[in-house]
């Protein structure tokens, strides 16, 4: 684990106990540029031997689970797509109870097969909160919900909690419980709508106090967990500077990825102090309008933030200090997304991030990748990140089955598929030139173009 040793010296980590809250597989169907149903997984293969101490997460007896996945593929491939679907239908379970009845369900359906238009859209997962197995399924359109399913495996054993079904002869759900699924049912489906989740109904129903349904709730709002870095906002990892350890944390994190930092330094600005040291006076009792205005219009808190901003300064080796808004654009990028990666690792979240190599050096990627596939990880996070940075493309890196690609098929439709299934030898293959080369597929294809320069006066 090399450097990674010191960020034991915070409280963070020292609650080594091994928690199980993690991804088993994903599958979806139907949804934007996948139409036949893909499936992804986090299962590593029992016939792979290498660096199982660092890279994977022991489960069960047979059945060990991968710390992070790199998916790879040309541009307008679906690798986006994929994590972007698993975000909606994450979004879909936390917040359709908010829905307005006539609200449509926001899913995009396969646009270049026939049918694809009419056809349903379907979300599956499997994962592990609080070391049970749980399997949720989704089929619906964008004018409702057709089907629910929540599996749970307490004992090893399934017990379907519940099914919703639409009937499309009668127009009505038909609901089946296990005798194990208890709660106020009834109530539940009269309060559920057309186009929201019973799961999301009830937990809201009870304010989150549901005993059995909370956890599989709760895993999807707290543990699964999107990043994109280019809209990840500075915000949070602000606001952590103002406590000293957490602060300490974001120092060593970015002394890890190489930016010449010794401390960072912050500085509270009372917003009326700024606005009341603008000389013009027209200017000055505009901005004072404006406030008023977002005063009457925004909640408490917001205005709370924007009245009170943090400056935040890095203060360099040689003393100098420079404002946040005064360094490169890769290292406010891992600025504002340092508190999201160290808190992941400290709280064993599943975190997908799209285009993880975006104005990051390639060593830099290989450090961020290595913090989770280290023993440092030790409350068992998972990344799953897209990427196009092969470097890291190498079995010293990454195990043969952490590698998966996707690709546009003849219909235009993702295909996404495993590294493992090629079949590459352990130690012996050079999967970064073998993917190069085009033995995976999955890489971008370009027709050679003919064209003459002439001078725009000619």
């Amino acid at each position: 684990t090399g450097g990674f040793k010191c960020f034991k010296l915070s409280l963070i980590w020292e609650d080594s106990i091994q928690s199980k809250k993690m991804l088993l597989e994903y599958h979806v169907s139907n949804f934007r540029s996948i139409y036949n149903e893909q499936s992804f997984n986090m299962v590593a293969v029992n016939s792979y031997k290498e660096m199982q101490d660092t890279h994977l997460i022991e489960y069960k007896d047979n059945l060990n689970l991968l710390k992070s996945t790199a998916i790879y593929g040309p541009n307008a491939s679906g690798k986006s797509t994929l994590l972007e679907s698993l975000n909606t239908f994450r979004d879909i379970i936390l917040g359709s109870f908010k829905y307005d009845l006539n609200n449509a369900l926001p899913i995009a359906p396969f646009a270049f097969a026939k049918n694809s238009k009419e056809e349903p859209t379907t979300f599956e997962i499997a994962f592990i909160e609080n070391q049970i197995k749980y399997e949720f399924e989704l089929v619906l359109n964008k004018q409702r919900v057709l089907e629910e399913y929540l599996t749970a495996y307490p004992k090893g054993q399934p017990q379907e909690w519940y099914s919703r079904f639409y009937n499309e002869d009668t127009q009505e759900y038909e609901y089946q419980y296990s005798s194990f699924f208890k709660g106020q049912k009834k109530t539940w489906e009269k309060s559920t709508k057309k186009n929201a989740l019973y799961l999301s109904t009830a937990i809201n129903l009870q304010n989150n106090e549901n005993a059995q349904l909370s956890p599989v709730y709760g895993w999807f709002d707290n543990k699964l967990t999107p990043i994109s870095i280019n809209g990840w906002s500075d915000e949070i990892t602000k606001e952590l500077c103002r406590d000293n350890t957490s602060k300490d944390m974001i120092v060593k994190f970015l002394q890890q990825a190489g930016i010449d930092i010794k401390d960072i330094e912050f500085e509270i600005e009372n917003r009326e102090e700024i606005v009341a040291s603008i000389k013009d006076d027209k200017l000055r009792e505009g901005v004072r309008s404006l406030e008023e205005l977002l005063l009457k219009t925004l909640p408490s808190h917001i205005m709370e933030k924007i009245n009170k901003k943090i400056k935040i300064e890095f203060v360099h080796t040689n003393g100098m200090r420079l404002d946040l808004s005064e360094q490169s654009d890769g290292t406010k990028k891992l600025f504002a997304f340092a508190s999201l990666w160290l808190e992941s690792l400290a709280s064993g979240k599943v975190l997908f991030c799209d285009e993880l190599n975006d104005n990051l050096h390639p060593a830099l990627v290989k450090l961020l990748v290595d913090m989770f596939n280290s023993e440092t990880n030790n409350k068992n996070a998972q990344l799953i990140f897209t990427t196009h940075e092969t470097s890291i493309l190498n079995q010293e890196v990454l195990r043969r089955d952490q590698v998966w690609f996707c690709e546009r098929d003849s219909d235009l439709s993702t295909q996404i598929y495993p590294l493992s299934d090629f079949k590459p030898r352990k130690e012996y293959e050079n999967i970064e030139n073998s993917y190069f080369s085009g033995r995976y597929g999955a890489i971008p294809y370009f027709k050679k173009v003919n064209y003459k320069m002439t001078h725009p006066k000619e």
